[in-house]
């Protein structure tokens, strides 16, 4: 391994280690301050990273970047979508879709390109989920349908980053109706997948048993969780698929087949998040360049990207007021939907990798989610302070 690599590795870690004490006594999201944390030690700062492009670094960074998506397909909560039944679902899938249309329809037209749309339009479940346990709502009927918004615009988003990727590389229709068909391939091979684990689980629940227990001496279900992950990777980059994709699936796979998740999804979740998934965020921070001049230059445009964010969520999201949410549990739930920094970051990562996004378009949109993260949650809470399980169950959401 190359020396200069010791002195960021040492950094990461430590960065890694201290920064989620720090963002608790401030008060902001853990990712915001990880990045904050890669801006100082990086060229933004005081320039202390000897190269930011180094490969070790990248692997582990690239690794975070997998097993983020890994645990965010994992998160899904299918139980509570199927419990909500097929109808129920057209409504998350009808906002999320028009976020979507609203967001790039606006990026296209000002010129901003389909990947700040698809940016400003996505949803993600992490920062939602943490807000509605913090609120003690999980239990309720307007938790509950916070949670299946999130989730389903997660999935979207998803998807749409495909489509979005594949039309980045095709130069006519054939090549996209290529792409496509390898995507089909890929959620076919998923579907196979699930069917086979769903018929091993019902003829020898004792082996899965043993992937979810808590005192597993030789971590089969941490070995499944990575086997399985990395293979939907490989078997993605063999249908010239974005990998991102394939950890997803392998994410969702998993909490489709084994609904009771238990030790395995805190175990996996400890991993990831405890390491890994930093170094993802601190080496955006590190290979970001943010100056005063750039924030100062493109002010307007990272406010408009901020409002955007939000009413791609809002005037969608009226939708709710059709099935019993009041006005400010409307509001609340878009607000939350519209700080997904992670997605954010991940999407602005591979545009960039792949030539679509340029250093300050990615820089600005970064900037932006970043803001969001900072005003819309506690918008949110603020709007929801008076929500508790008694006055939010009487309510018939979707």
């Amino acid at each position: 391994m190359d020396p200069n690599a010791a002195i960021p590795l040492i950094l990461i870690t430590l960065g890694a280690i201290i920064v989620p004490g720090v963002a608790r006594q401030v008060a902001i999201p853990v990712a915001v301050m990880e990045i904050a944390f890669g801006l100082l030690i990086g060229n933004t700062g005081l320039g202390i990273v000897p190269d930011v492009n180094d490969p070790f670094i990248h692997f582990l960074s690239v690794v975070g970047f997998a097993f983020f998506l890994f645990l965010a397909g994992l998160e899904i909560d299918f139980r509570g979508v199927e419990g909500r039944g097929a109808k129920d679902a057209l409504i998350p899938i009808a906002v999320s879709t028009l976020a979507f249309v609203m967001s790039i329809g606006v990026s296209v037209h000002q010129g901003w390109g389909m990947w700040v749309g698809l940016a400003t339009g996505a949803t993600s479940v992490p920062l939602l989920l943490a807000v509605v346990r913090e609120l003690r709502l999980s239990s309720t009927s307007l938790g509950a349908t916070m949670i299946t918004f999130a989730a389903v615009g997660e999935a979207l988003t998803i998807i749409f980053l495909s489509l979005v990727e594949i039309q980045q590389h095709a130069h006519d229709f054939g090549e996209a109706a290529v792409g496509v068909a390898r995507l089909l391939g890929l959620v076919v091979m998923m579907v196979v997948v699930v069917q086979l684990l769903r018929t091993l689980l019902w003829w020898y629940p004792h082996l899965f048993a043993r992937l979810v227990a808590h005192d597993d001496p030789s971590e089969v279900g941490v070995r499944v969780g990575f086997g399985l992950m990395f293979s939907f990777v490989g078997l993605s980059m063999l249908a010239h698929v974005e990998p991102f994709l394939g950890a997803f699936i392998a994410g969702a796979i998993l909490s489709f087949v084994i609904r009771e998740k238990g030790a395995l999804e805190h175990k996996l979740s400890s991993m990831g998040y405890g390491f890994f998934i930093p170094v993802f965020f601190i080496n955006v921070g590190i290979q970001l360049t943010l100056t005063a001049d750039l924030i100062t230059n493109n002010i307007v445009w990272i406010v408009s990207l901020i409002a955007l964010m939000l009413l791609a969520k809002l005037i969608p999201g009226t939708l709710l007021l059709l099935r019993g949410l009041r006005i400010k549990e409307v509001a609340a739930t878009a607000g939350l939907l519209a700080a997904p920094l992670t997605l954010v970051i991940a999407i602005m990562d591979i545009g960039h990798r792949l030539g679509a996004v340029d250093d300050t378009t990615r820089a600005v949109v970064i900037t932006a989610g970043i803001v969001a993260s900072l005003l819309f949650p506690s918008f949110a809470r603020k709007l929801l302070k008076d929500a508790t399980p008694d006055d939010t169950a009487e309510h018939a959401h979707v």
